[in-house]
């Protein structure tokens, strides 16, 4: 089932656990972020971006996964300013994070890229969401960010191949 028929189906098949419910607001991909392509090279934003993704991995092998994602919720939600627009720093960020790529493959790292990604946005007061979905067949999930209607890490061609089953 893509996007347009989960919008459009009057049961929303959303397999969310009651621990994470849905956030009313969230609505599907439109639009890739031009901060992905930002051409300023910062050292010190790509360290940051390595190390904080390197964080992540560490705490995915020793904790559950709902556990973290319960305390990114947390964090972004005590952090993050509203639903503005993303923030100069936050704008860095993103530039940084794609820039790491260079360094560092993003294959098979979108979850800990991800919650990496909005930790460090939570931090400049920006509040996003990470989506979680699936395809098949075959069987493949993807993980990425978003503001708004916005994908923050990835290219909304990529992300709406996935059908989302988690929002947080």
């Amino acid at each position: 089932m893509c996007l347009e028929q989960l919008e459009r189906s009057p049961e929303k098949v959303w397999r969310q656990p009651a621990d994470f419910p849905r956030p009313a607001d969230w609505i599907a991909p439109k639009l890739t972020s031009p901060a992905i392509h930002q051409k300023t090279f910062r050292l010190a934003g790509v360290a940051r971006a390595l190390w904080t993704q390197r964080r992540v991995e560490a705490r995915l092998s020793k904790h559950s996964l709902p556990l973290v994602l319960s305390q990114l919720r947390g964090v972004v939600e005590r952090k993050s300013s509203g639903d503005a627009e993303i923030s100069e720093e936050g704008l860095n960020c993103i530039g940084a994070f794609e820039q790491a790529r260079l360094l560092r493959t993003a294959a098979d790292r979108c979850l800990s890229r991800s919650i990496a990604l909005a930790a460090c946005l939570a931090a400049h007061g920006d509040r996003t969401r990470i989506v979680l979905g699936v395809h098949s067949p075959p069987f493949a999930a993807h993980c990425w960010v978003q503001h708004g209607d916005t994908v923050l890490n990835d290219s909304v061609e990529e992300v709406l191949r996935y059908q989302p089953i988690l929002v947080v």
